[in-house]
Protein backbone atom coordinates (compact mmCIF):
# COMPACT_ATOMS: atom_id res chain seq x y z
CA UNK A 1 0.00 0.00 0.00
CA UNK A 2 1.32 3.51 -0.59
CA UNK A 3 2.07 6.10 1.81
CA UNK A 4 -0.34 8.25 0.20
CA UNK A 5 -3.51 5.59 0.48
CA UNK A 6 -2.21 4.34 3.72
CA UNK A 7 -2.16 7.98 5.40
CA UNK A 8 -5.25 8.91 3.73
CA UNK A 9 -7.59 8.60 7.26
CA UNK A 10 -7.51 11.43 9.97
CA UNK A 11 -5.18 9.47 12.63
CA UNK A 12 -1.79 10.16 13.75
CA UNK A 13 1.14 8.44 11.50
CA UNK A 14 2.51 6.40 14.96
CA UNK A 15 -0.91 4.76 14.83
CA UNK A 16 -1.15 4.53 11.05
CA UNK A 17 2.45 2.27 11.23
CA UNK A 18 1.36 0.36 14.25
CA UNK A 19 -2.07 -0.68 12.71
CA UNK A 20 -0.06 -1.70 9.46
CA UNK A 21 2.31 -3.49 10.93
CA UNK A 22 0.00 -5.30 13.93
CA UNK A 23 -2.38 -6.20 10.53
CA UNK A 24 1.22 -7.56 8.60
CA UNK A 25 1.78 -9.76 12.04
CA UNK A 26 -1.87 -11.19 12.33
CA UNK A 27 -1.67 -12.44 8.82
CA UNK A 28 1.49 -14.09 9.37
CA UNK A 29 3.77 -11.91 6.66
CA UNK A 30 5.71 -11.34 10.14
CA UNK A 31 6.12 -14.86 11.98
CA UNK A 32 6.51 -15.52 15.60
CA UNK A 33 10.55 -15.42 15.63
CA UNK A 34 11.16 -13.15 12.84
CA UNK A 35 12.96 -9.84 13.21
CA UNK A 36 11.30 -6.84 11.51
CA UNK A 37 13.23 -4.45 9.58
CA UNK A 38 14.90 -1.84 11.40
CA UNK A 39 13.54 1.91 12.02
CA UNK A 40 15.16 3.07 8.98
CA UNK A 41 13.33 0.44 6.42
CA UNK A 42 10.35 0.76 8.14
CA UNK A 43 10.58 4.62 7.73
CA UNK A 44 11.77 4.15 4.02
CA UNK A 45 8.97 1.24 3.90
CA UNK A 46 5.80 3.53 5.19
CA UNK A 47 7.90 7.40 4.22
CA UNK A 48 7.37 8.59 7.61
CA UNK A 49 10.51 9.55 10.38
CA UNK A 50 12.22 7.54 12.52
CA UNK A 51 10.58 9.24 15.16
CA UNK A 52 7.10 8.03 14.18
CA UNK A 53 8.39 4.45 13.80
CA UNK A 54 10.35 4.70 16.91
CA UNK A 55 6.56 5.53 18.42
CA UNK A 56 4.49 3.05 16.82
CA UNK A 57 7.20 0.15 17.50
CA UNK A 58 6.27 0.79 21.02
CA UNK A 59 2.98 0.49 20.75
CA UNK A 60 3.65 -3.12 19.56
CA UNK A 61 5.93 -3.65 22.21
CA UNK A 62 3.40 -2.44 24.91
CA UNK A 63 0.78 -4.47 23.31
CA UNK A 64 3.04 -7.57 23.19
CA UNK A 65 2.99 -8.56 20.15
CA UNK A 66 7.21 -7.70 19.63
CA UNK A 67 10.24 -7.70 22.10
CA UNK A 68 13.30 -5.53 21.35
CA UNK A 69 16.58 -6.15 22.54
CA UNK A 70 19.87 -3.76 21.93
CA UNK A 71 22.22 -4.64 19.64
CA UNK A 72 19.72 -7.73 18.32
CA UNK A 73 16.60 -5.94 16.97
CA UNK A 74 13.05 -6.37 17.34
CA UNK A 75 11.31 -9.41 17.08
CA UNK A 76 7.95 -10.95 16.15
CA UNK A 77 6.55 -12.16 19.69
CA UNK A 78 3.14 -13.14 19.28
CA UNK A 79 0.46 -13.04 16.35
CA UNK A 80 -2.45 -11.95 18.26
CA UNK A 81 -1.68 -8.92 21.29
CA UNK A 82 -4.19 -8.87 24.71
CA UNK A 83 -3.99 -5.53 24.81
CA UNK A 84 -5.95 -4.71 21.43
CA UNK A 85 -5.39 -0.66 21.42
CA UNK A 86 -4.37 2.21 23.24
CA UNK A 87 -5.96 5.24 23.16
CA UNK A 88 -4.17 8.35 23.49
CA UNK A 89 -6.57 11.56 24.44
CA UNK A 90 -5.66 14.89 25.51
CA UNK A 91 -8.38 16.83 23.74
CA UNK A 92 -11.85 16.40 22.27
CA UNK A 93 -10.28 15.86 18.72
CA UNK A 94 -8.36 12.85 19.75
CA UNK A 95 -10.77 11.30 21.26
CA UNK A 96 -12.98 11.67 17.53
CA UNK A 97 -9.97 10.47 16.54
CA UNK A 98 -10.05 7.51 18.35
CA UNK A 99 -13.91 6.98 18.02
CA UNK A 100 -13.47 7.30 14.43
CA UNK A 101 -10.74 4.56 13.80
CA UNK A 102 -12.92 1.57 15.02
CA UNK A 103 -16.03 0.51 13.52
CA UNK A 104 -18.85 -0.98 15.12
CA UNK A 105 -21.02 -4.11 14.80
CA UNK A 106 -24.37 -3.49 16.07
CA UNK A 107 -26.26 -6.44 17.29
CA UNK A 108 -29.63 -5.09 18.22
CA UNK A 109 -31.67 -2.44 19.43
CA UNK A 110 -34.59 -1.62 21.51
CA UNK A 111 -35.97 1.03 23.58
CA UNK A 112 -35.37 1.35 27.41
CA UNK A 113 -37.18 3.62 30.07
CA UNK A 114 -36.20 4.13 33.35
CA UNK A 115 -33.52 1.43 33.54
CA UNK A 116 -32.48 1.34 37.73
CA UNK A 117 -29.07 0.40 36.41
CA UNK A 118 -28.27 3.63 34.63
CA UNK A 119 -27.28 6.72 35.88
CA UNK A 120 -29.59 8.47 37.55
CA UNK A 121 -29.52 11.56 34.71
CA UNK A 122 -30.32 9.39 32.02
CA UNK A 123 -32.76 6.47 33.52
CA UNK A 124 -35.48 8.35 33.76
CA UNK A 125 -35.64 9.14 29.90
CA UNK A 126 -36.20 7.23 26.97
CA UNK A 127 -33.66 6.26 25.02
CA UNK A 128 -33.02 3.60 22.02
CA UNK A 129 -30.22 1.26 22.71
CA UNK A 130 -28.13 -0.29 20.79
CA UNK A 131 -26.37 -2.83 21.52
CA UNK A 132 -23.09 -3.65 19.14
CA UNK A 133 -19.80 -4.79 19.63
CA UNK A 134 -16.22 -2.17 18.88
CA UNK A 135 -13.39 -3.46 16.87
CA UNK A 136 -9.70 -2.23 15.74
CA UNK A 137 -9.24 -1.78 12.12
CA UNK A 138 -9.91 -6.26 11.01
CA UNK A 139 -9.28 -7.17 14.18
CA UNK A 140 -11.82 -9.70 14.94
CA UNK A 141 -11.69 -9.63 18.39
CA UNK A 142 -14.04 -7.13 19.92
CA UNK A 143 -12.27 -4.54 22.39
CA UNK A 144 -15.46 -3.58 23.69
CA UNK A 145 -19.43 -4.01 24.61
CA UNK A 146 -20.95 -1.00 24.09
CA UNK A 147 -24.54 0.64 25.18
CA UNK A 148 -24.93 3.58 22.92
CA UNK A 149 -27.97 5.31 24.05
CA UNK A 150 -29.43 7.64 21.57
CA UNK A 151 -31.96 10.41 21.62
CA UNK A 152 -35.32 9.61 20.12
CA UNK A 153 -35.23 12.59 18.28
CA UNK A 154 -32.38 11.10 16.41
CA UNK A 155 -33.88 7.38 16.23
CA UNK A 156 -32.87 8.01 11.86
CA UNK A 157 -29.45 7.55 12.54
CA UNK A 158 -29.75 4.09 13.35
CA UNK A 159 -29.38 2.97 9.73
CA UNK A 160 -26.16 4.26 9.17
CA UNK A 161 -24.52 3.21 12.40
CA UNK A 162 -22.37 0.49 10.82
CA UNK A 163 -20.76 2.04 7.91
CA UNK A 164 -16.94 2.45 7.84
CA UNK A 165 -15.85 5.71 10.49
CA UNK A 166 -18.89 6.80 10.87
CA UNK A 167 -20.20 7.79 15.01
CA UNK A 168 -23.25 8.85 16.48
CA UNK A 169 -22.31 12.39 17.16
CA UNK A 170 -21.50 12.81 13.85
CA UNK A 171 -24.46 11.60 12.28
CA UNK A 172 -26.58 14.03 14.54
CA UNK A 173 -24.50 16.65 13.60
CA UNK A 174 -24.66 15.76 9.75
CA UNK A 175 -28.10 14.67 9.95
CA UNK A 176 -29.91 16.51 12.28
CA UNK A 177 -27.42 20.28 12.64
CA UNK A 178 -26.65 19.66 15.86
CA UNK A 179 -23.11 20.40 17.59
CA UNK A 180 -21.43 18.53 19.93
CA UNK A 181 -19.93 21.25 22.93
CA UNK A 182 -19.04 18.72 25.62
CA UNK A 183 -17.69 15.32 26.19
CA UNK A 184 -18.61 14.11 30.14
CA UNK A 185 -16.43 11.03 30.77
CA UNK A 186 -16.91 8.74 33.56
CA UNK A 187 -14.30 5.76 34.08
CA UNK A 188 -14.56 3.16 36.68
CA UNK A 189 -13.77 -0.77 37.50
CA UNK A 190 -16.27 -3.17 36.70
CA UNK A 191 -17.18 -6.70 36.60
CA UNK A 192 -17.93 -8.07 32.84
CA UNK A 193 -21.70 -8.69 32.72
CA UNK A 194 -23.13 -12.27 32.31
CA UNK A 195 -24.76 -11.27 29.13
CA UNK A 196 -21.98 -9.44 27.78
CA UNK A 197 -19.37 -11.78 28.65
CA UNK A 198 -19.76 -14.30 25.81
CA UNK A 199 -19.86 -11.57 23.14
CA UNK A 200 -16.53 -10.49 24.31
CA UNK A 201 -15.30 -14.01 24.55
CA UNK A 202 -14.71 -13.73 28.75
CA UNK A 203 -16.12 -15.62 31.73
CA UNK A 204 -19.27 -13.60 33.38
CA UNK A 205 -18.22 -11.26 36.45
CA UNK A 206 -13.97 -11.20 35.25
CA UNK A 207 -12.42 -7.69 35.68
CA UNK A 208 -12.93 -5.16 32.82
CA UNK A 209 -13.20 -1.50 32.59
CA UNK A 210 -16.27 0.68 32.81
CA UNK A 211 -15.88 4.11 30.64
CA UNK A 212 -19.07 5.92 30.53
CA UNK A 213 -19.48 9.42 27.75
CA UNK A 214 -22.22 11.69 27.74
CA UNK A 215 -22.11 13.92 24.38
CA UNK A 216 -23.77 17.35 25.08
CA UNK A 217 -24.91 20.15 23.06
CA UNK A 218 -24.73 24.50 23.32
CA UNK A 219 -27.72 23.57 25.51
CA UNK A 220 -26.53 21.35 27.73
CA UNK A 221 -29.32 18.81 25.96
CA UNK A 222 -28.04 15.05 26.29
CA UNK A 223 -27.36 13.83 22.62
CA UNK A 224 -26.14 10.18 23.61
CA UNK A 225 -24.54 8.76 25.94
CA UNK A 226 -21.76 5.47 25.01
CA UNK A 227 -21.28 2.98 27.72
CA UNK A 228 -18.55 0.62 27.66
CA UNK A 229 -17.19 -2.07 28.96
CA UNK A 230 -14.01 -3.19 27.85
CA UNK A 231 -12.19 -6.69 29.06
CA UNK A 232 -9.42 -6.59 31.17
CA UNK A 233 -5.97 -6.44 28.88
CA UNK A 234 -8.00 -5.03 25.77
CA UNK A 235 -7.62 -1.35 26.15
CA UNK A 236 -5.92 1.23 27.37
CA UNK A 237 -6.37 4.99 28.00
CA UNK A 238 -3.80 6.95 27.86
CA UNK A 239 -4.54 10.71 28.72
CA UNK A 240 -1.95 13.83 28.41
CA UNK A 241 -2.16 17.34 30.12
CA UNK A 242 0.20 19.98 28.88
CA UNK A 243 0.73 23.23 31.82
CA UNK A 244 0.94 26.37 30.39
CA UNK A 245 3.79 27.64 31.79
CA UNK A 246 2.76 31.25 30.07
CA UNK A 247 -0.09 31.59 32.12
CA UNK A 248 1.48 30.77 35.43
Amino acid sequence: MSSKALFGARLPRYQVVAQALMRDIEEGRYQVGDMLPTEAQLGELYGVSRYTVREAVRRLTEAGLITRRAGVGTTVRARATKVRYTATVSDLTELFSFTEQTRLQVLHTDWIDGDPTLPADVAEQRWLCCHALRFVAESREPIAYVRMLIHPAYESIRARLEEPGVTVYRLVETLHGERIAEVRQVIGCTAVPAEEAPHLGVEPGTPGLRVHRYYQGDGEQLFTVALNTYPQDRFNLETRWRLDMAAE
